[in-house]
């Protein structure tokens, strides 16, 4: 299907594209296009208005290279999925991200889509966003005036993952202590995007969990933390035990929304096997 005509503007730096979007009325941002060119097409076949402009980021070197700053994993928007996926630097908290990028879609959409994609298409449906904020990930954003803007991942998606500014980088710090474990339900056998997901991290010191962080996507809204369930964990012992408890402690507003039987159980069973994940590899560690 042929797309509605649209100005096309290809720029080469960050100052440039954030003085386009600033300028430009009606636009959209177009990073590996999995997400973008699939709205289009469904706007023109529903003989909805399409955007009148579309500014590329594929050319701006700034926003690729995955890289290390000290102790900060730096990773641009413009990174592929697959490019992440091989990345030497996924040790430590970082090799989370290794199973994520593994579940997210086919091969053919893991070689176009992004990282900076896959966070601010404002999709609710998309997995990167629970692991981020587990990962306590930082998003860095410039202006059309050239200003800075840093927020947490977990306050990006708590605002609806909007912003007036261009997202050019995630940072995430090292952190060789934290335990995580990841968890996602495809949403039938043929469409593979997740029904939900589920991410876990927790500090295990004395025999108690501390510090826990649960990171909930629904499907249905933005990811968010279940601070019911994360209160119930700190200072737990990290039991079997526990973790059955654990299940009558859930925020029942996020995983009820507009859910059925089959979904709630399989929150369940998600969470569970997240902590029992945790709990076996710490187990394994000091065998």
């Amino acid at each position: 299907m042929l797309l509605n005509p649209v100005v096309f503007h290809s720029p080469r730096t960050i100052k440039e594209a954030v003085q386009l979007y600033g300028s430009l009325e009606d636009v959209k941002i177009l990073a590996g296009g999995t997400f973008l060119l699939n709205s289009l097409k469904l706007l023109k076949r529903k003989g909805t208005k399409t955007t009148a402009n579309i500014i590329s980021l594929r050319k701006i070197n700034e926003l690729k290279g995955i890289r290390m700053d000290g102790n900060r994993l730096v990773i641009p928007a413009m990174t592929i999925i697959n490019d992440l996926f091989e990345s030497p630097f996924l040790t430590d908290n970082f090799a989370i991200l290794h199973t994520v990028c593994r579940n997210i879609s086919t091969n053919p959409i893991r070689n176009m889509a992004t990282v900076g994609g896959n966070l601010t298409c404002r999709y609710t449906w998309t997995e990167m966003g629970a692991v981020m904020i587990a990962l306590n990930a930082q998003m860095h954003f410039t202006g059309k005036d050239g200003e800075k803007a840093v927020v947490s991942s977990e306050e990006f998606f708590k605002n609806a993952a909007k912003s007036d500014k261009l997202f050019t980088h995630v940072t995430i710090e090292r952190d060789p202590l934290a335990r995580l474990a990841y968890r996602r339900v495809k949403k039938t056998m043929h469409v593979d995007v997740p029904l939900l997901a589920v991410c876990v991290k927790v500090y295990i010191k004395d025999g108690k969990f501390n510090n826990s962080c649960v990171s909930v996507n629904n499907g249905t809204s933005f990811a968010q933390r279940d601070n019911q369930l994360e209160n119930f964990l700190n200072n737990s012992l990290y039991t079997t035990e526990t973790v059955d408890l654990a299940l009558n402690h859930l925020d029942v507003n996020i995983y009820d929304k507009r859910s059925d039987e089959y979904k709630s159980h399989m929150f369940r069973v998600s969470i569970k096997n997240a902590l029992l994940e945790i709990i076996k590899s710490e187990q394994s560690a000091h065998a």
